[in-house]
C-alpha cells in the first residue's frame, strides 16, 4: 500500500515538473504553421472536408487519438458530444453499450441489434462484444450523430462510429512502442509497413499486446478483478497497379481479451424482497458487504459453489467457481475500388466472428443469490456494392446494395440461491438454461443524389429500403440435470421435441434523408437536413419469451440545423448543431406478465419490448482554436433533453393490491387474489441520456534544443444517467414500492468528470518519442453502470466501477520517411 501511494505521488510529481519545464521553454517557441488542422471525412461515403460536410460529425485524426489516449471504443466518450459509452453488465465485461443522442442499446442479445452502428473500414460490426477491440494505427475515427438514413443505414437510429485504419503505403516504415505503469501495466505494440513492389503492392502489419493487474480485488476469493490480458493483430495487403484505375485491399484481424472477472459491488440491499432473501440475511447479515467509498475497490461476491451438471452443453457450463470473461473476435474483408467509364465502383466483402463468454456473480455478496455464465456467438457474412459518379456538372450520385447473413447463439446458465438450504419456504434452487440459436438476414438497396443548385447552394436527397428476417430456435430448459424443457416451450403448438421451438419474423421499412446546405462565405457553412432510419425488430431468447410477441422495428426521424464557421485565418473553428427527433416504438427493457399456453397463472419477468414513443432534442457545440503558435485549445458541449410521449408507455402489472384499494380500472388476474392493471410509465426519464456533457483539452507544442515537447491535458464530464427505471402501481404493497424506489435510485448513476494528461518529447534523430501519461488524475471514484432488479425478487442492486488513477511511461521508435 505504501509503495502504491509513493508511485502515485511520484507520477503526479513527474507530470507537474515536466509541465513546468515546458511552460518555461515556451518563450523559445519557433514559428509553426498556424490554424486548425483540416480533416477529410467519409461521413457520406465520399471524401469531404469536415467543414463542408452537412452532417453532425466529430472527426479525430491520428494525432488527436494519440494525445487523448484513446485505446479502445470506450475512450471515444471523452472526445465527442452526445456520446455515452457504458461498460460493465451482467452479460460480461467485454461489451460496450453505445448511446448517441439518447438512443441506447442495453441488451447484447444476438436476436436484436444496437441503435448505434459501428463500422471498421466500411464493414458493419453487428455485436457489442466486438466493440472492445483495440484502436491502433488508425487514419481517423468519426462519430456520426443522429439517424444516418441511407448510406450508413444498417440500424443507425442513433448514429454511427466510423473507424478507418491506415492502408499500406509504398514506403518501408514502422514503429515500435513500449509502455509500462502502475498495476503492473505492460503494453507493446508494433507497426510494420512493407512495400513489395513499389507503390503498387504493399503490406502492413499491426500487433498490440496489453497486460495489467486488476484494479480491484475479490476479498472473498482473493482473486483480481478488472484485470486485462489482450492480443490484437491486423494485416492488410493492398494492390494498386500504376497503369490501372483499380485497387484491391485485403484485410484480416484477430483480437482476444481475457480477465478474471468484472467488479460487481453491492450498491443496495432490500431485506424485505422475499422470504428466501430474508432467510439468507438472517443467517449471514449482508449489510457489511455494501459498496462504499471506504472499500471502493473491494468486492465480495462469488459465483457457482459447485459446477452445474453437464448434459451435452459443456461449453455453457462453468469450469469452476472462479469468475472469468473472454472475448474472441476476428474477421476479414476484401475491398475493391475501380472505375468503369465515368462510374466509380466499390465492393466490400466481409466476414466477422465473435464469441463472448463469461462467468460472473450478480449480487455483490458472498451469499449466492444469483450467478450466471453467459455466452454470445456470432458469424456474419456481408457484401456491399457502391456505384457513384457525376451525371452532369451539377448532379452527382451514389447508389448500391447491401446483404448480410448472420448465424448466432446465445445462452445463460444461471444458479439462484445455490448454497443455502432453507426450511420454509422451499429453497428456490437450481440451474436454469436460457439457450437459443439465431439466423439474421438483411437486404438493403440505397441511393443518394447531390444537386449543385448554384455555386453556394447544394441539395441532397436519399432513400434506402431494407428487408430484415429473423429466425430463432428457443431451446430453454429449467434444469440441466433433469433435461427438463421450459414449460412455455412444451405448451406451445410449435414445439418440437426435445426442447425446440422455432420462430420467424420478417420486416421491411424505408429510410431517407433530405437537406440543403449553403456555403455562405469561404469560412461559413450552414445546412438543414432531415433524416429517418429504423432498427430491426426481433425476439427475446430467455425463459418466458415464447409467450411474448416479437418486438417491432424502432423508428427515428429528426430535423437538424448546423453551422460550421472558421475565422481568423482558420485559427478559430466553431461547429454547432441543433436537433429534434421523433422516436417511435422504442426498444427498452420492460416487464410483462406472461401466461404460457395451458398455464393457470402468469409469471412476471423482464423482456426487451416496444415501450412507447419519445421526443429528444438538444444542441451541440465543438470549438477548436489556435490562440498562439503551437497551442491547440478544443472543447465540446452537449445539452440534451427528452421524454416519453404521455400515455404511450403503458405496462400491464399483475399484483395483490393493498387492502381497500380502488381497483375498478383493473381486471382480475390469473392467480388467486391478484388484479391486472395498466400502469403509465411515460413519466420516466429516458435511459443512458446525460442531459449535460462537455470536455476541454489543451495541447502545447514547444520546440527545444533537444526536440519538440508536447504537453496535453484534458477534462471530460458526463452528467447523470439512468440504466432502466420502473414505475410501480401505487396500489402495490409499501414494501414492494420501497424496493422499487431503491432500484430506481441505484439505476441512476451520478455524473462524473475525469482529468488526464500526457507529456511527450519527440527527438528527431533517432525518431524517438518519450512520454509520461496519467489518466483519472485525482483518483475520481465513479460508477460506469448500475443494475437493480426491477422485480425485486433478490433484493440486491449492483454497480460497476470505473478505472482508478493510472499512470505510465512509454517510448516509441519510428523509422521510415517523416510526414
Amino acid at each position: 500500500m505504501a509503495l502504491g501511494k509513493w508511485l502515485n505521488t511520484t507520477a503526479i510529481g513527474t507530470l507537474s515538473c515536466i509541465m513546468t519545464a515546458g511552460v518555461s521553454t515556451m518563450a523559445a517557441a519557433q514559428e509553426q504553421p498556424a490554424g486548425v488542422e483540416d480533416i477529410v471525412v467519409t461521413a457520406r461515403r465520399t471524401a469531404e472536408n469536415l467543414q463542408t460536410t452537412p452532417v453532425a460529425v466529430t472527426a479525430l485524426s491520428t494525432e488527436m487519438i494519440k494525445q487523448a489516449q484513446i485505446g479502445d471504443a470506450a475512450g471515444l466518450q471523452r472526445t465527442a458530444p452526445s456520446l455515452s459509452i457504458a461498460t460493465g453488465a451482467p452479460g460480461g465485461s467485454g461489451f460496450v453499450y453505445i448511446s448517441i443522442r439518447g438512443m441506447p442499446a442495453l441488451n447484447p442479445g444476438v436476436a436484436n441489434d444496437p441503435s448505434v452502428a459501428t463500422y471498421v473500414d466500411g464493414v458493419y460490426i453487428p455485436r457489442p462484444s466486438q466493440g472492445s477491440a483495440d484502436l491502433i494505427d488508425l487514419q481517423r475515427a468519426e462519430v456520426l450523430r443522429g439517424p444516418q438514413g441511407t448510406l450508413f443505414g444498417r440500424n443507425t437510429t442513433g448514429g454511427a462510429l466510423n473507424i478507418v485504419t491506415i492502408d499500406p503505403t509504398g514506403d518501408l516504415e514502422g514503429q515500435l512502442r513500449f509502455q509500462g505503469g502502475n498495476y503492473s501495466y505492460r503494453n507493446v505494440d508494433a507497426v510494420f509497413n512493407l512495400p513489395l513492389k513499389g507503390d503498387e503492392l504493399a503490406a502492413r502489419f499491426v500487433y498490440d499486446f496489453v497486460d495489467r493487474d486488476g484494479y480491484a480485488r475479490n476479498v472473498t476469493s482473493n482473486t483480481p478483478l478488472k484485470d486485462r490480458n489482450s492480443h490484437y493483430a491486423r494485416a492488410k495487403l493492398r494492390w494498386a497497379p500504376a497503369d490501372s484505375e483499380w485497387s484491391v485491399t485485403l484485410s484480416a484481424d484477430y483480437n482476444v481479451l481475457k480477465d478474471h472477472g468484472q467488479f460487481v459491488g453491492l450498491a443496495a440491499f432490500n431485506p424485505l424482497a422475499g422470504a428466501a432473501t430474508a432467510a439468507i440475511n438472517a443467517a449471514t447479515p449482508i449489510a457489511p458487504f455494501l459498496h462504499t467509498k471506504a472499500n471502493w475497490y473491494s468486492a465480495y461476491g462469488i459465483p457457482f459453489t459447485t459446477n452445474p451438471p453437464t448434459t451435452g452443453y459443456r461449453e455453457l457450463t462453468a469450469g469452476g467457481s472462479a469468475a472469468y470473461n473472454k472475448v474472441e473476435a476476428y474477421g476479414g474483408n476484401l475491398t475493391i475500388n475501380g472505375q468503369i467509364g465515368s462510374v466509380a465502383v466499390k465492393s466490400i466483402t466481409a466476414y466477422r466472428y465473435s464469441n463472448a463468454i463469461g462467468l460472473n456473480e450478480l449480487d455483490g455478496t458472498p451469499a449466492q443469490f444469483l450467478a450466471a455464465e453467459s455466452a454470445y456467438q456470432s458469424d456474419q457474412y456481408s457484401q456491399e456494392l457502391q456505384f457513384s459518379g457525376d451525371l452532369t456538372d451539377r448532379l452527382s450520385y451514389i447508389f448500391g446494395g447491401y446483404y448480410s447473413t448472420e448465424k448466432g447463439r446465445e445462452s445463460s446458465v444461471s444458479q439462484t440461491f445455490g448454497s443455502y438450504a432453507l426450511a420454509a419456504p422451499a429453497p428456490n434452487f437450481g440451474f436454469g438454461l436460457n439457450y437459443g440459436t439465431v439466423k439474421n438476414i438483411s437486404v438493403g438497396v440505397f441511393s443518394q443524389a447531390y444537386y449543385q443548385l448554384s455555386d453556394a447552394i447544394r441539395l441532397t436527397g436519399g432513400l434506402r429500403w431494407t428487408w430484415d428476417k429473423r429466425n430463432v430456435v428457443l431451446l430453454n430448459r429449467t434444469n440441466l440435470a433433469a433435461n427438463t424443457c421450459a414449460p412455455e416451450l412444451v405448451s406451445n403448438p410449435g414445439f418440437i421435441a426435445p426442447c425446440s421451438l422455432p420462430r420467424s419474423v420478417k420486416y421491411d421499412y424505408p429510410a431517407w434523408t433530405a437537406g440543403v446546405d449553403v456555403k455562405v462565405t469561404d469560412d461559413v457553412f450552414a445546412y438543414v437536413k432531415t433524416s429517418a432510419a429504423s432498427k430491426a425488430g426481433g425476439f427475446n431468447m430467455r425463459n418466458g419469451s415464447a409467450a411474448t410477441p416479437p418486438f417491432r422495428p424502432e423508428q427515428v426521424k429528426d430535423v437538424e440545423l448546423g453551422l460550421k464557421v472558421s475565422a481568423f485565418d482558420n485559427r478559430l473553428r466553431v461547429n454547432t448543431a441543433a436537433f429534434y427527433s421523433w422516436q417511435s416504438d422504442v426498444q427498452r427493457n420492460a416487464s410483462d406478465c406472461i401466461t404460457p399456453l395451458g398455464a393457470a397463472a402468469c409469471t412476471t419477468t423482464q423482456f426487451l419490448r416496444n415501450s412507447g414513443d419519445a421526443r429528444v432534442y438538444g444542441g451541440e457545440v465543438e470549438v477548436s482554436a489556435v490562440p498562439w503558435e503551437g497551442m491547440l485549445l478544443s472543447g465540446n458541449l452537449a445539452l440534451l433533453d427528452g421524454k416519453y410521449v404521455s400515455g404511450t408507455f403503458i405496462e400491464q402489472q399483475q399484483f395483490v393490491p393493498v387492502a381497500g384499494s380502488n381497483v375498478s380500472d383493473c381486471v382480475a388476474g390469473t392467480a388467486a387474489g391478484t388484479v391486472r392493471c395498466s400502469v403509465n410509465r411515460s413519466g420516466e426519464s429516458l435511459p443512458q441520456m446525460p442531459k449535460t456533457q462537455f470536455s476541454l483539452s489543451a495541447t502545447q507544442k514547444v520546440p527545444t534544443s533537444f526536440g519538440e515537447l508536447t504537453l496535453h491535458a484534458n477534462y471530460a464530464y458526463i452528467g447523470k444517467q439512468n440504466f432502466g427505471l420502473f414505475t410501480a402501481d401505487p396500489r402495490r404493497p409499501q414494501a414492494y414500492r420501497d424496493a422499487i424506489a431503491i432500484a430506481n435510485r441505484i439505476n441512476t448513476i451520478p455524473g462524473y468528470g475525469l482529468f488526464s494528461a500526457r507529456i511527450a518529447l519527440q527527438i528527431e534523430n533517432p525518431d524517438l518519442e518519450l512520454a509520461v501519461f496519467g489518466r483519472n488524475i485525482g483518483g475520481k471514484k465513479y460508477v460506469t453502470r448500475a443494475f437493480a432488479d426491477q422485480l425485486p425478487t433478490l433484493g440486491t442492486a449492483i454497480d460497476y466501477i470505473g478505472d482508478p488513477f493510472t499512470w505510465g511511461i512509454g517510448a516509441t521508435y519510428r523509422f521510415g520517411p517523416k510526414g
